[in-house]
């Protein structure tokens, strides 16, 4: 199975990778595609600043940069590895999107995948696109889909006052969070764990389901999924200052400075010493 990855240049998606790539062995990986993109509600919740900082700043800007530049052996002693490392690790090209356009579509046309995997991916693909890949496109949604469609599902769940957060994995179709389904798993939200650090976990929770998917196809057996109930379907679009209030008045933190260290020392090789940086402002 040829296997095209598309997911977001920031931490998240780094974790996502490295749980899943060691587990696409016996696959040919045809590339790794990672979104850039910045939307302007980033830099008028404060929230929002501080995610982009922990997300992205902090680690794309200052932390891989030192680390791809220690010599690859000693890369590799560390649990997780960067975007360099993990093209490195699994002999795939990995590519920065900034945007959709005729040239992307070519190069989409070029790697002839039979699969595109899609989780936390930016970008929005069009129905010329989503038809090129033999078997679809197929992508992991952080929530519970219908219900919880659209941007930030892991807060939404913690503020609507649901007990578990929600992973859906779905073909994509022209449409926005609203595939077929192909998997719907659950997760208790746990209230002594920051945001931050259990929405990183809900990625992973479908590479299961991901992987008994990839080897249907492979023999010839495409699930169709099951359509989801528009009734159920609310769309949401970037959180405002009044939903991360109300996510403190849940009692669950947006993150907590030790659990994000301990992220950060995932990528740290052996023998070591992460530098200590600043938290943003808050």
């Amino acid at each position: 199975m040829r296997i095209l990855v598309c997911t977001k240049r920031d931490l998240h998606g780094a974790h996502f990778l490295n749980r899943l790539l060691p587990r696409l062995a016996g696959h040919e990986l045809a590339g790794i595609w990672l979104s850039e993109k910045n939307r302007d509600a980033e830099n008028s919740v404060q929230e929002l600043v501080e995610l982009r900082f922990l997300e992205r700043t902090l680690p794309l800007d200052l932390l891989f940069p030192l680390i791809d530049a220690l010599p690859e052996t000693l890369q590799d002693t560390a649990p997780d590895a960067t975007f360099a490392g993990l093209s490195r690790r699994h002999r795939v090209p990995v590519e920065v999107i900034t945007a959709l356009d005729a040239g992307t579509h070519a190069r989409l046309a070029a790697l002839a995948p039979d699969l595109v995997i899609i989780a936390r991916f930016s970008h929005i693909f069009d129905a010329a696109a989503i038809a090129l890949p033999r078997f679809g496109m197929v992508n992991i949604h952080p929530g519970r889909l219908p219900e919880f469609a659209g941007l930030h599902a892991p807060l939404r769940a913690v503020i609507s006052d649901t007990r578990n957060f929600g992973c859906s994995l779905y073909w994509i179709d022209p449409g926005i969070d609203n595939g077929p389904l192909l998997s719907l798993i659950e997760h208790p939200i746990a209230w002594d764990c920051c945001l931050l650090q259990q929405i990183a976990g809900l990625y992973p929770l479908a590479i299961p389901a991901l992987l008994a998917l990839i080897d249907a196809c492979a023999a010839g057996q495409r699930p169709e999924g099951t359509p989801q109930d528009r009734k159920h379907r609310h769309y949401r679009s970037m959180p405002t200052p009044a939903d991360f209030e109300a996510l403190r008045q849940s009692g669950l933190c947006l993150w907590q400075p030790d659990a994000y260290l301990g992220w950060l020392q995932r990528y740290r090789p052996a023998g070591v010493t992460l530098p200590v940086f600043a938290a943003p402002p808050r």
